[in-house]
């Protein structure tokens, strides 16, 4: 069973599986919450499960979004936890931005990134962020339609959001190739390379030379 108690800005959940109970709060992220955040998304986003979010997720994804659109970077803050307790402080986040189309009236929400911790996950937590997220992008720029995309691999991803609401799908392609394979480019990385060799080939001359100096 969850209970819900609102206040302010905060949605304050208690989740009890069998034999743990959590409670965590849902809040805006600040600045001291961005290591956690980058962390947490680093241990759940696998090369080997999700490579194109395992390739675009990094600590500036982070920094970038809570400097741009702080307003819809959202945690979810573990209310037990204490130094050295074997849950993390940040058990959840979700990062959004709001899109508005000049010419229209319309805006639309777009679920950036999304994550939990996996021993919490079922713990209502994924929920509770979007529930808020959603919430707070109405009240602040008046979206219609919100949007969210995933791997369409992704079951259990894809089941939450279909249970949210989200129930027009389209398929989505992700692209990507190799460039030291593919010939249409590889010699751009070989170029780049050698270049780079010839960079730094220079800076230790100019090093040495000025290591010479000093010693005369």
């Amino acid at each position: 069973m969850v209970q819900i108690q609102i206040k302010d800005v905060k949605v304050k959940s208690t989740s009890k599986g069998d034999f743990e109970k959590h409670s965590f709060t849902v809040r805006e992220m600040e600045i001291d919450d961005i290591a956690e955040v980058y962390q947490l998304g680093e241990s759940n986003f696998k090369a080997n499960l999700w490579p194109m979010l395992y390739r675009s997720w990094d600590e500036y994804e982070v920094t970038t979004l809570f400097n741009t659109d702080g307003d819809y970077c959202l945690v979810a803050e573990n209310d037990d936890y204490e130094e050295g307790s074997k849950d993390p402080r940040i058990v959840g986040f979700v990062l959004g931005t709001v899109i508005s189309k000049a010419g229209s009236a319309w805006s639309y929400g777009y679920v950036i990134w999304a994550c939990t911790y996996t021993p919490w996950a079922r713990a209502g937590i994924a929920g509770r962020l979007l529930d808020k997220l959603i919430e707070t992008m109405v009240e602040h720029e008046g979206i219609r339609i919100i949007m969210a995309d995933t791997d369409p691999e992704n079951v259990p991803a894809v089941k939450f959001f279909t249970k949210k609401g989200f129930l027009e799908q389209k398929p989505h392609v992700y692209l990507s190739t190799n460039l030291e394979t593919n010939p249409r480019y590889a010699h751009l990385i070989e170029k780049s390379r050698k270049a780079n060799r010839l960079k730094l080939a220079r800076k230790k001359s100019k090093n040495a030379a000025r290591s010479k100096k000093r010693i005369k």
